[in-house]
């Protein structure tokens, strides 16, 4: 038979342990509830950026096939051409926004690729402004779908390279 002073020992050690038990146990859900949040408010930012990324460089993709593509003719208004694309090109405040997000949730090499991916767009912007303003200056000029292909590839190139480093990056975790 167990001495009574010994079975209250152990059942207040065995007490003790499962108390313990409890509160590691509760704070080890919590900590993995916390990670979860914080990979979802990740996943979140990472979605809204390409999303921004892929409508500026839709937006700039049929802003220049507008201008090389439609055969748009100054100069004689019966030539035949394609019709142009709705341009909806958004505010660029959205550089902002992305890079905020990626200062926030990014990881080092998403926040290098979409840097990357910026500064193909800038360039690819800057050559439609010299453009337009050489139309504005000289008259249209004559321009081909090949003359906007070099930024066009490039900018494509960046942009699927943001969203492999952002797949990498949320399939990790």
């Amino acid at each position: 038979m167990i001495d009574p002073g010994w079975a209250a020992v152990i059942a207040a050690g065995v007490s003790l342990f499962l108390g313990l038990a409890s509160i590691w146990r509760a704070a080890t859900d919590t900590r993995r509830a916390q990670e979860r949040e914080r990979q979802r408010h990740r996943a979140e930012a990472y979605v809204q950026v390409l999303r921004i990324v892929e409508i500026r460089g839709l937006a700039v993709q049929d802003e220049m096939y507008n201008y090389t593509e439609t055969g748009d003719n100054a100069y004689d208004p019966f030539a035949p051409t394609l019709p142009n694309r709705k341009l909806h090109m958004p505010d660029r405040t959205d550089r902002a926004e992305a890079r905020a997000l990626l200062v926030a949730w990014g990881t080092p090499e998403t926040r290098v690729a979409f840097e990357v991916w910026l500064g193909h767009i800038e360039a690819w912007e800057k050559k439609l402004s010299d453009w337009h303003y050489e139309n504005e200056v000289n008259g249209p000029p004559d321009l081909s779908e090949g003359d906007a292909e070099p930024e066009r590839a490039k900018e494509l190139a960046a942009r699927t390279a943001l969203g492999d480093a952002v797949s990498r990056e949320v399939q990790s975790r």
